[in-house]
């Protein structure tokens, strides 16, 4: 065999495999390795790791955000976002999801997440048969940042822009495990400080109305007393006043009767 001709059977056999490979590449796993079913398909095809969403179906297909993860349009989940998985069993290839953790962070048993939000720019992880809020789980996972992912709407003539959405704070937590510490929930740091800012409120109302009920009641005693020394004085000048009427008439009297005694004896 000429130079040549080997030449050309190796780059033969490098493009084969590397087809092999694409082509092994593109079978979708779940969060736990275990495999989906034809219904799921990277959201990615020319990249070596995609993440996987339901893009197969024929009523109800997923829509795929640039983050691997996957909207649903499907019933009663229609809305609803999840980490189906990624073209990598493990989870942690390039380009698989990594908004709610992988198989590495010892979390085997779940294999489906569902990504749930719990105030703006805070979200919460729980397993796809979890139908509690993960936002009231101290110790689901717990993720803080701008925005989870934007839809992938790709044109006969354009494919999807993928624009790369990094979390600020990612929380693996430990579900289902009691002693293990719990994870601060800003959620729930906001609840207390609204109750905080909401009990103050209300003492200080609480304050306002008692004073006011006190000033009240001391003004109602101090009419009521200036109303008993009004009734005292008024008796006291009635009775200075008849006591007066009986002296002038007394007087009188008197006066009229040392008149009618003085005439007596000038007649005798």
């Amino acid at each position: 065999m000429t130079p040549s001709n080997m030449h050309s059977l190796v780059t033969f056999l490098s493009l084969f495999a590397a087809l092999v490979a694409v082509a092994v590449g593109q079978q979708c796993y779940r969060i736990d390795g275990s495999q989906l079913d034809n219904t799921f398909a990277p959201c990615n095809p020319s990249a070596k790791r995609s993440g996987c969403c339901a893009t197969n179906k024929s009523t109800g297909a997923d829509l795929c955000l640039d983050s691997g993860l996957c909207m649903s349009t499907s019933g009663e989940y229609t809305g609803m976002i999840w980490q189906n998985g990624c073209t990598d069993p493990t989870g942690r290839g390039v380009g698989c999801p990594k908004i709610c953790p992988s198989t590495d962070n010892d979390l085997n048993s779940v294999k489906v997440w569902n990504v749930q939000q719990c105030d703006y720019g805070v979200y919460c992880c729980r397993a796809v048969n979890d139908r509690g809020s993960c936002c009231n789980n101290d110790f689901a996972p717990t993720i803080t940042m701008s925005s989870i992912g934007v839809l992938q709407l790709p044109t006969p003539t354009t494919n999807p822009t993928s624009i790369q959405v990094v979390a600020t704070v990612v929380s693996a937590g430990t579900p289902f495990n009691a002693t293990a510490a719990p994870i601060v929930n800003d959620c729930k740091k906001e609840k207390h400080q609204t109750a905080v800012v909401g009990g103050t409120i209300g003492g200080l109302f609480g304050a306002v109305i008692v004073g006011l009920v006190g000033a009240i009641w001391w003004m109602y005693k101090r009419e009521k007393r200036q109303r008993r020394l009004k009734e005292h004085y008024e008796e006291q000048f009635s009775q200075t006043a008849a006591y007066r009427r009986t002296v002038a008439s007394t007087v009188s009297l008197m006066g009229s009767e040392m008149e009618d005694m003085k005439n007596r004896s000038s007649e005798a």
